[in-house]
């Protein structure tokens, strides 16, 4: 009988190997404590789950949420702060 992906357990599938390097990579933390969560959390989905189609995007969510909950350094989306000083006019008010 032949497993899915959703069948497959997360931490020995290449399937998710792309998905716990960018984890790793982006937490600074090493590949195997990424894989090991990984794989705990994808049990966890999927043991509940009827639709599995999004599993790899909901457990990518969920480790990507306890990482930063663990102190952990996250890259991947940057702030910005505004050029511009809170009391700027509008440039609606400068045709008034």
């Amino acid at each position: 009988m032949t497993r899915g992906p959703a069948e497959t357990p997360a931490d020995d599938s290449p399937v998710h190997a792309p998905d716990i390097e960018v984890l790793a990579r982006e937490a600074q933390v090493p590949r195997e404590a990424v894989a090991q969560l990984y794989a705990r959390e994808w049990a966890a989905l999927t043991a509940g789950a009827r639709i599995t189609s999004f599993l790899s995007i909901l457990t990518t969510r969920k480790v990507r949420a306890l990482l930063r909950q663990r102190g952990q350094p996250h890259r991947g989306r940057a702030t910005v702060e505004s050029p511009l000083p809170v009391a700027t006019p509008l440039l609606a008010d400068a045709y008034r």
